[in-house]
């Protein structure tokens, strides 16, 4: 005769499982709904999410702001972030509210030189034949497009990145 769970144990065993991954590290709701679903295709999702939020052990405000500092700190850009703040579940007002936020913290134009430099240190090399100028120059915008920073922060970091030292900008 097989054992049968009662409603309360899966329930409890979902929640244990729950606060496992929440003690390595914020989740947002989707995410955990994503991990708990596979050992637990049954479960009442919906009453232990509510309970982990009840208790504050959950909560997607501060699972999306710990996100975006931990980003910001990679050298990501704005739009890399929000991106993946939609595939982790954050989306809508709750998404613009946390970016709007870290925009006043946060000089995207600085952040996106930093990772230029780091990334390439050397400034473009005038000695080249302009066709591998602009080569290279599409490469460095590549590189800082797919991390995610606007098209305006990208011509800054470039051009700045190019100016000899003794002409930047005090």
């Amino acid at each position: 005769m097989p054992s049968r769970e009662k409603p309360t144990d899966s329930f409890q065993a979902l929640f244990n499982h729950a606060l496992e991954l929440l003690a390595r590290r914020e989740h947002s709701c989707e995410e955990l709904r994503q991990k708990l679903v596979p050992k637990h295709p049954d479960a009442d999702f919906d009453g232990v999410l509510q309970r982990l939020q009840t208790l504050n052990y959950q909560c997607d405000r501060r699972f999306a702001e710990s996100f975006c500092r931990s980003r910001v700190n990679r050298g990501q850009g704005p739009l890399r972030i929000r991106q993946e703040l939609q595939v982790r579940g954050i989306r809508g007002v709750l998404a613009q509210e946390v970016m709007d936020a870290l925009q006043e913290g946060v000089d995207w134009f600085e952040l996106a030189l930093e990772q230029l430099r780091r990334k390439f240190r050397d400034p473009i090399d005038d000695t080249l034949p302009r066709a591998q100028q602009l080569k290279e120059r599409a490469r460095r915008q590549r590189y800082l497009a797919y991390r995610g920073f606007f098209g305006d922060a990208i011509q800054y970091a470039i051009d700045a990145a190019n100016r000899p030292v003794d002409c930047a900008p005090v």
